[in-house]
C-alpha cells in the first residue's frame, strides 16, 4: 500500500510533520494540524505555491486548502495545515491514514502533547 503526503500532484513530501489533534467534546469533529520544518515543496528552484495538501493511500484522500506559510529573512521556512473533521466518518479516516502512515514513516503519538 503507498501512503503519503503530497503538495505537489505526484511529489512525495519526505519531511516529517508535528501533528496536533484537538477534539470536540461529543467527539464527532476535530482538527489535525500539520507543521512542516523546511518541507520538500520549500527546496523547488522556482517555487510554486500549493493548491492544498493531499493525505493519499488505498485509492482515498484527504485534502485540504488550508495553509499558511511563515517566512525567516524573507525565505520559506514553516508551513502549517489545518484540517478540520465535521463527522465522525472524516475523524476515523483521517485516523487510519495517520496509522499506517506511523507505521510506515516511525511518527510516533504522544498522548501527553495528544499529537504525533
Amino acid at each position: 500500500m503507498t501512503i503519503e503526503i503530497q503538495f505537489l500532484e505526484g511529489k512525495k513530501e519526505s519531511v516529517l510533520p508535528i501533528v496536533k489533534l484537538t477534539k470536540s467534546k461529543n467527539g464527532k469533529t476535530g482538527t489535525a494540524t500539520f507543521l512542516f520544518k523546511n518541507p520538500d515543496i520549500f527546496l523547488q528552484e522556482n517555487f510554486i505555491l500549493s493548491n492544498g495538501m493531499n493525505l493519499l493511500w488505498d485509492k482515498k484522500k484527504i485534502h485540504t486548502t488550508d495553509l499558511t506559510i511563515f517566512f525567516y529573512q524573507g525565505k520559506p521556512f514553516f508551513l502549517k495545515a489545518i484540517l478540520i473533521f465535521k463527522n465522525s466518518k472524516e475523524w476515523f479516516d483521517f485516523l487510519y491514514f495517520m496509522n499506517y502512515y506511523s507505521k510506515e514513516t516511525g511518527l510516533a503519538f504522544s498522548e501527553k502533547n495528544y499529537s504525533f
